[in-house]
């Protein structure tokens, strides 16, 4: 039992060790470990009564790897949006497909490693300018029905932080 111990201690501490006289004997200093959590995610669409699908959703695990090198965020960082269609798919599946573009391209959203109270106020300063360029571009593109829109709800996982809006855009 007293080898497996110090197998154990050996291994937590990394550290060589000659020969402690017992396991209750702290062998290791004090040490601040950084921890970086592994975001992982899943979805799963259901039509239920409806006729057709009009909902998207994206899910960005690690949104730095989504972005690379342009932005740098707090570890872990994620993204993740539902669209919730309604009177067809097309404003749902447009905000999909050009949401990079609208909420990190178009606006002025600052990526940084420190997350405080003036990030957050950024961040949540660019995601209202983001949904409003959202808005309008839905409003002049002739290619997205005019009975189209949709509610968004995105989440937004910057280190320790969570930040969830909710949006919505009727044409």
């Amino acid at each position: 039992m007293r080898h497996h111990c110090l197998q154990v201690l050996r291994a937590l501490c990394h550290l060589r060790i000659a020969q402690p006289r017992s396991c209750h004997e702290p062998p290791c200093p004090h040490r601040i470990v950084k921890f970086i959590p592994y975001i992982r995610s899943g979805s799963f669409d259901d039509i239920g009564p409806e006729r057709y699908m009009e909902d998207e959703h994206i899910r960005m695990d690690d949104l730095s790897s989504h972005l690379g090198s342009i932005y740098n965020f707090p570890k872990p960082s994620a993204f993740y949006g539902v669209f919730d269609g309604h009177g067809g798919p097309e404003a749902a599946t447009y905000i999909r497909k050009n949401m990079i573009k609208f909420f990190f391209e178009d606006v002025n959203f600052l990526g940084t490693s420190e997350v405080d109270n003036i990030f957050l106020e950024e961040v949540e300063d660019s995601l209202r300018k983001a949904f409003l360029l959202v808005d309008s571009a839905l409003a002049n593109d002739r290619g997205v029905n005019s009975s189209s829109g949709t509610m968004a709800l995105t989440a937004w996982i910057f280190g320790r932080y969570i930040q969830i809006h909710t949006s919505h855009s009727w044409f």
